[in-house]
């Protein structure tokens, strides 16, 4: 199959079995606000998403000769991972919208307005998206630890996945101090980004997967985290260059949340006095207007900071695959359609 093909195809199986699992988890709920809390974490998990971390689980299972379609449920659990990250996400950036619709903390806003409860909608909202999180990272767990494989695997895989998040936390935590500190360079922010993209994207779900085929995959991280950085890269160039259809956020979001890119970072570098307060005007700016998001993007460009962007991530997509060539794998589809996503996740427009 060509690689699009197996993300679409993978990605149904992938659905399939989150489907699956919501099914039998609501039957076995007893009280309607678990129910209701259940539905909503369905309908937030399933609401769009390329799938690609699941995706990639698959990928590093076969890439060293795992079998059989057990990896498609077992994947799955990424997705919960996915969702219990974004709804604490949502929190912390005060978002209201992801993939174009509601996040967690507005739906139960929402849900507090109508029925009339006494408090703060705000705080409510907040206190169960945090709880919904919580409950997506334990569901996740449930998938993993209940799949198919044998014992001593899984407890690899679920250490593995433990170390996945613990280092997701940290790259956040640099991410939150990034809008407080005035000293945030570039080594600064790749770092943030091999802890909280490329490790948690590519490197982790490819070596879980691994982990199920019974392989111990050394040098694998030597594709996976410059291809990672490269993807958060092309990322930040998308949510300041993107539209809001394709995004699914307003277009403003990033330049409002304070978030310090490369292309801020570079632009800022190389800006006259005049530009950086410009820039500076808009960031963390929550009334930012598209007109100032236009003037920055044009900074942007002028200053030569996006050309810098895309030619790091370009060199980084290039170092990954050189060392995924290197590597001795066992299915060579697995990894014609690695050597593919490289290239794919500096070419793509969401």
């Amino acid at each position: 199959m060509e690689p699009q093909e197996i993300m679409r195809a993978y990605k149904e199986k992938i659905e399939g079995c989150l489907r699956e699992f919501f099914e039998q988890k609501k039957k076995a709920l007893e009280h309607w606000s678990s129910r209701e809390a259940c539905e909503i974490l369905e309908e937030y998990t399933l609401r769009g998403g390329k799938r690609i971390r699941a995706i990639l689980m698959v990928l590093g299972y076969q890439l060293y000769g795992g079998s059989g379609d057990e990896i498609f449920r077992a994947s799955s659990s990424l997705e919960l991972i996915q969702s219990y990250l974004l709804i604490h996400d949502d929190i912390m950036d005060e978002s209201d919208l992801r993939r174009g619709k509601k996040t967690v903390h507005k739906i139960y806003e929402d849900i507090h307005l109508k029925k009339g409860f006494g408090g703060r909608p705000h705080r409510f909202g907040e206190n169960m998206g945090i709880i919904l999180g919580d409950l997506a990272n334990a569901y996740a767990m449930e998938i993993l630890a209940s799949s198919n494989f044998p014992s001593e695997r899984k407890v690899k895989a679920i250490e593995k996945l433990n170390e996945i998040i613990e280092y997701t936390g940290y790259g956040q935590i640099i991410d939150i101090y990034s809008g407080m500190v005035q000293e945030f360079g570039e080594d600064d922010l790749l770092l943030l980004h091999k802890y909280k993209t490329a490790r948690y994207t590519i490197e982790g779900p490819l070596v879980l997967g691994a982990i199920l085929a019974g392989a111990s995959p050394e040098g694998l991280e030597n594709y996976a985290i410059p291809v990672g950085i490269a993807f958060q890269l092309q990322d930040d160039i998308l949510g300041l260059f993107g539209s809001e259809e394709k995004l699914g956020k307003p277009v403003t979001s990033d330049l409002a949340e304070g978030k310090k890119t490369l292309l801020i970072i570079k632009a800022l570098e190389k800006a006259s006095e005049k530009e950086r307060k410009v820039i500076e005007s808009a960031l963390g700016n929550p009334a930012v207007t598209l007109e100032q998001l236009e003037r920055v993007r044009e900074i942007v460009r002028k200053t030569g900071s996006l050309d810098y962007s895309r030619k790091l991530a370009e060199k980084l997509v290039s170092e990954g695959k050189r060392a995924l060539n290197a590597l001795n794998v066992k299915n060579q589809e697995a990894k014609d359609f690695l050597l593919w996503l490289a290239d794919y996740m500096i070419k793509r427009s969401y």
